[in-house]
């Protein structure tokens, strides 16, 4: 896709750098309006992109968070457990 145009003041070519919907000419200072063909793509793969970011970040907090807390909790209860035995052995040993 051709992303250069056309000063309509000056005639200074212009190239579009998907930064906006207008352009400002460096050498006159002429805003110039940026033709819907070239602009309309890049803001749609943008919302698309953006969309992308949401879901993941969704899918993060509501499937991924809860099952690594999940995960954590079982193995300090393992934990837990394990040490509450060796404790309990420990005691024991040292109560004679």
């Amino acid at each position: 896709m051709d992303r250069s145009l056309s000063c309509p003041s000056c005639g200074a070519g212009l190239e579009y750098g998907e930064a906006g919907r207008t352009i400002r000419c460096p050498y006159c200072g002429t805003i110039v309006q940026v033709p819907e063909t070239l602009w309309q793509p890049i803001e749609q793969a943008r919302t698309v992109s953006r969309w992308t970011k949401y879901i993941i970040l969704f899918l993060i907090l509501t499937v991924v968070l809860p099952t690594c807390l999940g995960l954590l909790g079982t193995a300090l209860g393992i934990g837990g457990g394990i040490f509450a035995a060796i404790v309990s052995v420990v005691v024991s040993f040292f109560a004679r």
